[in-house]
């Protein structure tokens, strides 16, 4: 049986991320598919190509979160500083798109910062759930007191918008605080990162 080839990129995160992980095993599976297992998880890692292979992007599948548990999330955002001697690695790694659990990996920061603004601003914010995920732009639930509202948080180029949709049967004064903090956490998010 010969072995299976995969791209130097592929290659190189696959190692970096599994010699971060304690005791991890990796299991190649194809070309562009690895599974990187610790005790009984595992990070499903997956190398596409767009249609004309120039850009390429790695989708981990982390059900378990343990690349945040681990914070390797910075290491993948810098992964072209891991390849030290290897101008041409360094380079390819600079250019592949990285997207954990649906979301680019600076999104990803994005939503955590968000989540810490609002626990920041008041005791009443609860996060419940990421309602949709698309590399660049999140859906999530979360509760004002007994108040739910969905928040959406888009990060294009030069700038994060984000933007809350209340329930119409909440009070205006509770929507009207809603949408201040949501304003306050924007402008500090927009500071933060762009």
């Amino acid at each position: 049986m010969s072995e299976i080839k995969q791209s130097p990129v592929l290659k190189h995160i696959v190692s970096v991320i599994k010699n971060a992980i304690a005791d991890s095993k990796v299991e190649v599976q194809s070309e562009s598919v690895s599974i990187i297992k610790d005790g009984n998880d595992s990070i499903h890692i997956t190398h596409l190509f767009d249609s004309t292979e120039n850009i390429d992007t790695i989708f981990f599948t982390d059900k378990k979160e343990i690349l945040f548990s681990e914070d390797l999330l910075e290491t993948l955002q810098d992964i072209e500083d891991t390849a030290k001697s290897d101008a041409g690695l360094k380079k390819s790694l600079k250019a592949a798109a990285i997207v954990v659990n649906d979301l680019s990996i600076e999104m990803d920061f994005i939503f955590q910062a968000a989540r810490a603004a609002f626990d920041e601003l008041s005791d009443s914010y609860e996060f419940v759930k990421a309602t949709e995920k698309n590399i660049e732009e999140l859906t999530a639930q979360f509760k004002f007191g007994d108040n739910k509202f969905d928040l959406t948080i888009k990060n294009v180029s030069d700038k994060i918008h984000i933007g809350a949709q209340v329930n119409s049967a909440v009070t205006p004064a509770v929507t009207k605080t809603i949408e201040a903090d949501v304003a306050k956490i924007e402008q500090a998010l927009n500071k933060m990162f762009k």
